[in-house]
């Protein structure tokens, strides 16, 4: 099982690939979908927000998305760290 998520991590990462024409897409669409995840996180902390307000308890299912939204934003921050760290060449050569 561990291997299977090394090989998933090298593949979301992009390990073995260093085309520019390939990185920079990716990473843009990372970066989109981080975007995304800050702007759900948002939304998220919004409806906290206005439950705490309203004295309503929401159900487990909102707080277990909240844990996965929390979850999959890490990950995506990871991956773009390291996606960076690891094409600096092919970033710095589209200049």
């Amino acid at each position: 099982m561990g291997n299977l998520s090394n090989l998933c991590w090298e593949g979301l990462t992009l390990k073995h690939l260093s085309d520019k024409k390939v990185v920079i897409p990716y990473l843009l669409f990372v970066f989109t979908a981080f975007l995304f995840e800050i702007f759900l996180a948002v939304l998220f902390s919004i409806s906290c927000f206005i439950f705490y307000y309203f004295d309503y308890n929401p159900g487990i299912v909102y707080f277990v998305s909240g844990a996965i939204l929390t979850l999959i934003l890490v990950m995506t921050v990871l991956m773009l760290r390291t996606i960076i760290s690891r094409h600096k060449h092919a970033l710095l050569k589209a200049r």
